[in-house]
């Protein structure tokens, strides 16, 4: 289960909230737009261009422009991603 919040979507920057469930496998995504990811709660396994790395409470993840990347959620978690630019197939929703 995936459960997404957008808290603020200003000048070319966006700040979402992701929840998502013990044991979810993310389909492999590609975009765009450069993210930060900030883990607030939970453990997560994300995989950046074939590079795994585990992320816990505190930990963060850079994605670049069009990398292909995926997560594995090993504990239910709440992540805090950062996005420029825009990501305006998440305003849409």
């Amino acid at each position: 289960m995936v459960s997404r919040e957008i808290l603020s979507s200003e000048g070319s920057l966006m700040l979402v909230r992701v929840h998502l469930a013990e044991g979810f496998h993310g389909d492999v995504d590609q975009h765009i737009h450069e993210q930060i990811s900030y883990i607030e709660k939970g453990k997560v396994e994300f995989d950046v261009a074939g590079k795994k790395r585990i992320l816990v409470v505190g930990d963060t993840q850079y994605v670049p422009p069009n990398v292909k990347h995926q997560v594995r959620v090993l504990e239910e978690c709440v992540i805090l991603d950062i996005f420029t630019p825009l990501r305006e197939d998440l305003l849409e929703k």
